[in-house]
């Protein structure tokens, strides 16, 4: 595939985002007018169609983007380091981790916040923290940090956490199983401002960060043995690109709940459209994963109004088709 095409592809890519950024905050259950949000006819301050415009879609659309992306650019980066095309960037535990960490806070009662974060989002941030300490601890005491590794010790915390959620949920009310349940599936409440620019501030420099490994990651997703020979530190990148990509999943998470399949479609949708170069493959991911989970949560709450779907049920209803497609297509890739 030649580099102009890529480049086109994700010339592409950024102006869908664009075009999903500008126009999605104006659908839903009440339609927005753009002359109301832009240009008030009160004289005293924004009309109604701004306040819901300014104070509500707009930071739950730009928390959307940048979740789609983060989780976009991560599930890329799990599936080039552990070279598996099942890996998304729940593999290490981070979704058990923050989900046992959420529903430890709602079992609590604590309902106030902390340094401007509910305390949920704020357990479920350090949940998620301590499931990839768990799995680096458990590959130091192996003395192995290879995929192997990382995906059996993933899976065993993963497993770990589960189990503890639902002993939580057993030992919950009905009130509080109903708040377990409705985090765990993955939604886009109304957020702060401030949350979302904090978000928007980590993501970026991470993106920054895996984006400069671009031309280590081509080689190492060819297989360690290979990047060795071409002087790539492979334990090193590994060990940096994984880390990063699981601490921007972590932040996600702990706003979101863990939303489902962002992180394993969209990776593969644009590697068969791009091909296996990363200087492309992360930029046009982010972009995509920004504009997909962007749209989803615009249908999720304008198809079924006056009430709203989670988006994490949507993305998981739309997955679901999509990975078996990838499966079944011809396995022809372009070169």
């Amino acid at each position: 595939m030649t580099q102009a095409r890529r480049s086109t592809i994700l010339v592409a890519t950024f102006f869908l985002c664009l075009g999903v950024l500008f126009l999605c905050p104006f659908l839903g259950p009440t339609k927005l007018s753009f002359d109301l949000v832009f240009f008030p006819t009160t004289g005293t301050g924004m009309d109604q169609d701004g306040r819901i415009f300014f104070n509500v879609r707009l930071p739950r659309h730009l928390l959307a983007g940048l979740a789609g992306a983060a989780m976009a650019c991560a599930g890329m980066i799990f599936q080039a380091v552990l070279r598996n095309p099942l890996a998304c960037p729940f593999t290490l535990g981070v979704a058990g981790g923050s989900s046992f960490g959420a529903v430890v806070a709602i079992l609590l009662g604590l309902s106030s916040t902390a340094w401007g974060l509910s305390w949920v989002t704020f357990f479920s941030f350090l949940g998620a923290l301590l499931s990839l300490l768990m799995v680096y601890s458990l590959s130091l005491a192996f003395r192995s940090f290879s995929a192997v590794t990382l995906l059996l010790g993933g899976i065993a915390i993963s497993y770990f956490f589960n189990a503890l959620v639902l002993l939580a949920y057993y030992l919950a009310d009905f009130t509080q199983a109903y708040s377990m349940i409705h985090w765990m599936i993955g939604s886009l409440d109304v957020v702060e401002m401030g949350s979302v620019q904090a978000l928007g501030l980590g993501s970026f420099a991470g993106f920054l960060l895996l984006w400069a490994q671009a031309r280590d990651l081509n080689v190492l997703s060819a297989g360690e043995e290979l990047a060795k020979t071409k002087g790539v530190a492979t334990g090193r990148v590994a060990l940096l690109c994984i880390g990063t990509a699981s601490l921007m999943t972590s932040a996600v998470v702990a706003l979101t709940g863990p939303i489902a399949f962002v992180g394993l479609i969209v990776p593969h949708i644009f590697r068969l459209l791009m091909g296996n170069d990363h200087r492309f493959l992360i930029p046009a991911g982010a972009l995509g994963g920004a504009a997909f989970l962007m749209a989803c949560d615009t249908a999720a709450r304008s198809c079924f109004g006056p009430s709203e779907l989670p988006v994490g049920v949507l993305t998981a209803l739309l997955g679901v088709p999509t990975l078996l497609w990838l499966l079944l297509r011809p396995q022809a890739r372009p070169a």
